[in-house]
């Protein structure tokens, strides 16, 4: 059955707190005045997240799933989308306070803190006064993306974002989309890839493949850099590859190469700001939806392996 996620609505409120207290969590100060979304079944409801915004701060609560639906990853779509609501609204930093979560909340991007560490507006909350017990532990995100090597687990959302590129037409002349396995195919424990990640979602990817199959040419590698669509303009781009040049150089390539198409001034401008030298143009190289395109090369040495 499908589970939809949508803004509470103000006639919510008593279901809401009567599920918030089966549960075992607070709901004082839960009113109107917050932000908050609900999950929906059947038009019943089957879980919540809620923001209170204290400027560039927020306090993420009432973070809870129906017992019948544990287990199947609402609660990772709620957190999700409570972020991704405090992004729109500016805020730079979340906070929240657990006693049985602590484990869950990291792969979000949180980490334990303090509490004299939290925001001061926040430490005046309802939920920090007297909501949770001292022995509750206050946990932190911010918002700031983070690049990090990918694994095989980031798969769909490569693919994701790869088959936006593809359907844009905007940086390959492949038209297959690509499947989460084919993107595992990508790790073959020698060409790094890398992912941007912004309130536990992937949002950019930068990879590399094999250049040729000759020995002589084991130290080049092909590169490739791709932003979702709907976090372009961002600079996700240059976070990408500039994590992604550091895990060449510590995988020991001297080069990386790829061809820019010619009409793509914002990734050409992009790599000749990070060093890459364009080549030359490969005219009419390929034909994409029957048009040829040109493409531009571009090289850019790796001076630290060069030396070796």
């Amino acid at each position: 059955m499908t589970i939809t996620i949508e803004p509470a609505r103000p006639t919510d409120l008593p279901e809401l707190l009567g599920l918030l207290a089966a549960s075992g969590l607070p709901g004082d100060g839960l009113g109107e005045e917050l932000v908050a979304l609900v999950a929906r079944q059947n038009g019943q409801l089957a879980g919540s997240a809620a923001l209170e915004l204290y400027g560039a701060a927020a306090l993420l609560r009432s973070v809870m799933v129906a017992p019948a639906l544990r287990g199947q990853g609402l609660g990772d779509r709620l957190v999700r989308a409570a972020l991704q609501l405090a992004r729109r609204h500016g805020v730079a930093e979340v906070y929240l306070l657990t006693e049985t979560a602590a484990q869950f909340f990291p792969r979000f991007g949180f980490a334990p803190i303090a509490r004299a560490g939290v925001a001061p507006a926040v430490q005046q909350s309802v939920e920090f006064i007297s909501a949770c017990p001292a022995s509750a532990q206050a946990m932190r995100l911010a918002m700031a993306p983070l690049a990090r090597p990918a694994t095989p687990a980031d798969a769909a959302a490569i693919a994701r974002i790869y088959n936006q590129g593809i359907e844009d037409r905007v940086g390959t002349f492949e038209t297959r989309l690509r499947t989460a396995e084919d993107i595992r195919g990508w790790f073959d424990g020698a060409h790094p890839a890398v992912v941007v990640q912004d309130a536990g979602e992937v949002i950019a990817f930068a990879s590399t493949s094999t250049y040729r199959p000759r020995e002589c040419y084991a130290g080049i590698a092909e590169f490739s850099v791709y932003v979702a669509r709907e976090q372009r303009g961002r600079g996700l781009g240059r976070l990408a590859m500039q994590a992604l040049l550091a895990e060449a150089e510590a995988a020991g390539f001297w080069k990386l190469v790829s061809r820019v198409f010619v009409e793509n001034a914002a990734s050409r401008a992009l790599l000749g700001s990070l060093g890459f030298r364009e080549v030359g143009i490969y005219e009419k190289h390929g034909q994409l939806d029957g048009v040829w395109r040109d493409v531009v090369i571009v090289e850019r040495l790796i001076e630290a392996n060069l030396a070796r």
